[in-house]
């Protein structure tokens, strides 16, 4: 212990016991010399040497243990650089290999030179329904179906693929060889059928599929993105399609990509500039006569395409983060206005799809309310859009948020025939919305009439209000009145309009009929 206090390095003490030996053997010498040679005196050289011995002794076991420490280092530290890789270049949930190692292995086959250059696919790989399951079963029972997705692609590719899970529930496929389109279908026809038999998590047996996007590494390719962004745009439109299906990237898709990036940049110009306005279609009461509410109608005043609808904006930015931007403003502008009405005259919103898929969508609405002092009775949500059962969770969610602010919901389009009965009945919507223009355009103007009639009296079965838009002819209003439905609206009653006072003070006992 002493020595360690006063000498707290390895090589120190090894220095000193070098010295102590080094001492030790001149002065056995010395006295071997002095006993056997029988010597009185020693000469110089001699007692140099006996001198030095403790030194050179000393400085010999310095080094040597000075050399082990940094042979032993630097095996520590090769040891921690190969642990680190792994490590930085692995996924800890399922044990592939992560992105960062897709990035190098495709940076490393991007350098490879003439013929040594492979043209690879790169299958992108999407968990259908991952997000449903997270949501019900919780975000451990999404991690174990990870996990036992990525064993199974592990066991089906041993030896002919690499797996990467790039996070979430996306996971990359490459394979050298697959470089046609039959190889690459091949791959992704074997990865659908890994979905063949349910995952057991434990508590549940799930059955899940996979959307899969395909594309190739090619000579042309710079950077890891530009094959990954490619493979994207591929996965977007396998999504597109019933679930565990697959799509080839192609150039349409990224003109389509393209297109659409350029109509986000015109709707945030747009916003800024000022040229999206509101108009408001009148909703009469078919018990009272008079007009009731007003529809919000959003129309933007483009410098090149004139006045456009809502339908033609949504297309391009429905997938894009200005829809949610556009979304807001609408609601916030419709409101605004709303509350200049007298009461109880009410506002009907529909929403884009994303806003209904969106975490922050209650508590904005709840927000456009108080700011503009609008009672949430006033204001009606009507959904228009049909979902895919991977959103219902989170969309069921947020409408049942609304009705706890007390906002009325309405089901039309294609809502009422993709949410499914069971939540129909548990959301109990205020109303139910029959658009008759889609009806004419499918089955005519004459037998039109006829399904609205019956489809009026199915709601009155299932004890739902049921409402009617797309109203042009005198013969469809009288067949809504007298099957019972309880709102109207279409161009026989009123076109849309950007000033509504001048028909509120027509007054409240104003009769349904064409003012266009």
């Amino acid at each position: 212990m002493m020595l360690r206090t006063f000498l707290p390095k390895p090589e120190q003490r090894f220095a000193a016991a070098g010295a102590a030996l080094g001492a030790l053997v001149s002065a056995a010498w010395l006295a071997t010399e002095t006993v056997f040679a029988k010597q009185s005196h020693w000469d110089v050289p001699a007692m140099l040497a006996a001198g030095a011995m403790p030194f050179l002794l000393g400085g010999s076991f310095y080094r040597w243990r000075y050399s082990r420490r940094l042979e032993h280092e630097l095996h520590a530290a090769r040891r921690a650089e190969r642990r680190l890789r792994h490590e930085v270049h692995r996924d800890k949930l399922t044990g592939l290999a992560n992105r960062a190692a897709l990035e190098a292995d495709i940076r490393q086959a991007l350098c490879a030179e003439g013929a040594a250059f492979e043209r690879n696919a790169l299958l992108l790989l999407d968990l259908d329904r991952f997000k449903a399951i997270n949501d019900t079963m919780g975000h451990d029972a999404g991690d174990r179906l990870l996990a036992l997705f990525g064993a199974r692609l592990r066991r089906a590719f041993s030896g002919e693929a690499t797996i990467y899970r790039l996070g979430g529930d996306e996971f990359v496929l490459t394979a050298a060889g697959a470089s046609s389109q039959a190889e690459a279908e091949t791959l992704a026809m074997r990865v659908k059928a890994l979905f063949e038999a349910p995952f057991d998590l434990g508590d549940a047996r799930v059955a899940s599929g996979c959307s899969i996007g395909i594309a190739f590494v090619e000579r042309s390719d710079t950077a890891t993105g530009e094959v990954l962004k490619r493979a994207d745009l591929a996965l977007y439109e396998a999504k597109a399609v019933s679930g565990n299906s697959h799509a080839f990237h192609s150039e349409t898709l990224t003109h389509a990509a393209r297109q659409r990036a350029e109509a986000e940049r015109d709707v945030a110009r747009g916003l800024e500039d000022g040229e999206f306005f509101l108009e408001f279609l009148p909703i009469g009461g078919t018990a009272s006569g008079s007009i009731r509410a007003f529809e919000a109608l959003l129309r933007w005043r483009h410098p090149l395409r004139g006045v456009i609808s809502a339908k033609t904006i949504v297309e391009p930015s429905e997938q894009s983060t200005s829809a949610l931007v556009l979304g807001y403003w609408t609601l916030q502008a419709a409101c605004a206005e709303a509350a200049r009405w007298a009461s109880p005259t009410g506002l009907t919103v529909a929403p884009f799809a994303p806003q209904l898929k969106d975490r922050d969508f209650v508590a904005q609405v709840g927000q456009c309310l108080a700011e503009a002092s609008l009672p949430p009775g006033r204001l009606t949500i009507e959904i228009t859009a049909d979902f895919s059962t991977e959103d219902l969770a989170l969309i069921s969610e947020n409408l049942q948020g609304l009705q706890a602010l007390g906002v009325r919901i309405a089901l039309g389009g294609g809502a009422g025939s993709s949410l499914p009965l069971n939540m129909i009945a548990e959301l109990q919507p205020d109303q139910v919305t029959i658009d008759l223009t889609a009806i004419r355009a499918t089955h005519g103007s004459e037998r039109s009439v006829a399904l609205l009639a019956c489809l009026i009296k199915t709601g009155h079965v299932l004890r739902l209000p049921i409402a009617v838009r797309g109203i042009e002819k005198e013969s469809e209003m009288d067949c809504a009145q007298a099957s019972g439905a309880v709102e109207v609206r279409g161009p026989w009653i009123s076109p849309a309009l950007t000033d509504v006072a001048a028909l509120l003070e027509a007054g409240e006992a104003a009769d349904l009929r064409r003012s266009a």
